[in-house]
């Protein structure tokens, strides 16, 4: 037997009993007729259920809601590891942040030297900017749209997600929000 015999079953026991409530109701006692609403919502409920209607609607909230809570969980964890790959790969490019392979001279340095070797300090303007941020590609998924999305779509969904996500609101989630804030700015130019 399949889920969907199974609920057509269950939905039109329910029918049937709300059926009988409601006669025995107008028969018998008016307290029976309180009892057969529970039973009619839940009739409902069941034929909704059993004829797809309530999939379909599910599919299209779910649709225009967009990503679920563990799809972004995910993107949020494929941009950190894609930064801190492009912070490694900066490192070493250079030779470690402005050392001799980046035509810095290393110094053993005093007290009062400065530069890259001076203390073990290195000076934070030595170091080389993260060169990966968000690709436009994890932009797009990020706001949920195609590639083919036009201007006034990508304003629209971003506005749209950020009354949702912002975090002063209901759902709001810092990181995601940033994360929204990036792809949009990534994706309006």
């Amino acid at each position: 037997m399949t889920n969907r015999t199974i609920i057509v079953g269950m939905a039109a026991t329910f029918i049937g009993l709300t059926a009988l409530l409601l006669v025995a109701g107008v028969v018998v006692s008016p307290v029976l007729l309180a009892v057969a609403v529970p039973f009619g919502v839940v009739s409902y409920f069941l034929w909704y259920h059993a004829s797809g209607k309530l999939r379909d609607r599910v599919r299209r909230e779910a649709a225009h809601a967009g990503p679920t809570e563990r799809e972004r969980a995910r993107r949020r964890a494929r941009t950190a590891e894609h930064r801190r790959s492009a912070r490694r790969t900066a490192g070493a490019t250079d030779g470690g942040f402005g050392g001799a392979a980046a035509g810095g001279a290393r110094s053993t340095g005093g007290p009062g030297a400065r530069g890259p070797g001076a203390g073990g300090r290195r000076d934070p303007r030595d170091r080389a900017p993260p060169t990966a941020g968000m690709t436009e590609r994890d932009a797009y998924e990020t706001l949920g749209l195609n590639r083919t999305a036009d201007q006034e779509t990508i304003r629209e969904t971003y506005r749209e997600r950020a009354k949702r996500l912002h975090p002063d609101g209901e759902d709001g989630d810092e990181e995601t929000f940033k994360e929204l804030n990036e792809a949009y700015e990534l994706l309006k130019n």
